[in-house]
């Protein structure tokens, strides 16, 4: 049987040593808080993190630092795997992709596969512990790349911001159009389509209901059901908020599988507190 290891990044919302207990190899993505440079999951917490963006600090995001991802590969081809397949969040959204590619290239590492999920989070998070388990069941390389290529093409994240007030300082909205939605007292969700190159605008409400309505038709268009799909909830300290959808979708697609985890703070740094995240995520046979 092949040795196979499985890599991703810290946007799968798991701390490397939680990872490593399930049988995977996390690089920690770098946020830089008011200058000072630290590792996600190992050096900041999401806690830290949720204090650092009430008191509106500089906060910024960066691949994984070049350094440590030579650290990790060198690691890896110590422990003489046959295969290593490196799961990366969405290369339109950061350059860990490309940071990975360069890094094997470096250590002359000519067994690993780097994967851009086109994704970010819960789908990401889904695939990467399944392969890991198919590698522990003997699974071949390509058998699980043809799993996850299934889940990552059949994927969707929308994102519901308190505010647009961190949206704002992070350049993602203009200045006249937060104050324009604050004046107006209207709610709106963002989404990131499979494999987009952006967050982009999907739909303004008066009320919260109304806008969690649009969402969830949006997902029954897509032929999203409880046999075919699990939902991811991410969430920058806003489970109240999260539940509140899950309750008004289990109405509308009774039995349906959800799991609320913490937003990235890949993504948290721009979209800010209470805001959270819906993500469907097709349950691939594997």
């Amino acid at each position: 049987m092949k040795k196979i290891a499985i890599v991703t990044d810290s946007t799968i919302s798991m701390s490397p040593t939680e990872a490593e207990k399930l049988g995977v190899y996390v690089a920690p993505l770098s946020i830089i808080v008011n200058g000072t440079e630290y590792r996600d999951y190992v050096e900041l917490s999401n806690t830290d993190l949720y204090r650092y963006l009430a008191e509106k600090a500089d906060i910024k995001t960066s691949q994984p630092n070049l350094g440590m991802l030579h650290e990790l590969m060198e690691r890896l081809k110590a422990e003489k795997y046959d295969q290593i397949i490196i799961f990366t969040l969405s290369k339109n959204l950061s350059g860990t992709y490309q940071a990975f590619v360069l890094s094997s290239l470096q250590s002359d590492m000519k067994n690993v596969t780097v994967v851009d999920s086109g994704t970010i989070c819960g789908p990401l998070r889904y695939v990467v512990l399944r392969a890991a388990e198919m590698a522990a069941e003997g699974k071949s390389k390509q058998e699980i790349l043809t799993f996850a290529d299934r889940v990552f093409h059949d994927t969707v994240t929308f994102i519901v911001p308190h505010n647009l007030d961190q949206l704002k300082r992070s350049g993602r909205v203009s200045s006249s159009a937060a104050a324009l939605s604050a004046l107006l007292k209207i709610r709106i969700a963002l989404w990131i389509d499979n494999r987009a190159a952006s967050i982009e605008k999907f739909e303004t409400a008066r009320t919260e209901g109304k806008l969690f309505s649009l969402i969830i038709k949006k997902m029954i268009d897509r032929n999203v059901t409880a046999e075919s799909h699990k939902i991811y909830i991410p969430h920058c300290d806003a489970v109240e908020e999260a539940q509140r959808f899950i309750s008004q979708l289990e109405k509308e697609i009774p039995g349906i599988e959800t799991e609320i985890i913490e937003l990235p703070s890949a993504v948290a740094t721009h979209v800010g507190l209470k805001a959270f995240g819906v993500q469907t995520t097709l349950l691939g046979l594997s």
